[in-house]
């Protein structure tokens, strides 16, 4: 199996369960993602494309934050020079029943992964904001790490 990224992917909310607008909420915190899904192909030798599908769970540093779950999606490219570039997205729910989506992007050339909130349901929509992320390997199918960033509420 290729050598996994920087980071597997994705990010959440956060921050307080008291979000008012205007707020904005610091998401700092752990994170724990799998791999469910990492259909390869090779168009060509030394070049790969990956399929991937995965799951987070993230728990703020804040211990009044919100923990929340994500379902993930997205691609990989690996190129025969070494480099590889991913991105892809997520959808994040809390206990409430709010969600909010985010994009992501992974590189060789990125020092850490990051991460743009796209708006949410509930409390979150219209959310805003982003941050970084940096991911380890633990298993080939496990990946633990830490985010930081910040939620931007209208």
């Amino acid at each position: 199996m290729l050598k996994f990224l920087i980071g597997v992917v994705p990010v959440c909310i956060l921050g307080s369960s008291m979000a008012n607008a205007g707020q904005n909420i610091n998401v700092a915190g752990v994170m724990t993602c799998v791999i469910d899904k990492w259909n390869e192909s090779e168009p060509e030798k030394g070049h790969k494309l990956v399929d991937y599908a995965g799951r987070c769970v993230i728990v703020p540093d804040d211990a009044g934050g919100q923990k929340a779950v994500e379902d993930c999606s997205g691609t990989y490219e690996y190129m025969p020079d070494g480099s590889w570039k991913g991105s892809g997205g997520c959808t994040a729910a809390v206990k409430s029943g709010d969600t909010i989506s985010l994009t992501w992007e992974e590189g060789s050339q990125l020092k850490e992964s990051l991460y743009t909130y796209t708006g949410g349901t509930g409390k979150y929509k219209g959310a805003k904001g982003g941050g970084s992320y940096k991911v380890d390997e633990l298993t080939t199918t496990l990946y633990g790490g830490r985010k930081k960033g910040n939620i931007e509420l209208p």
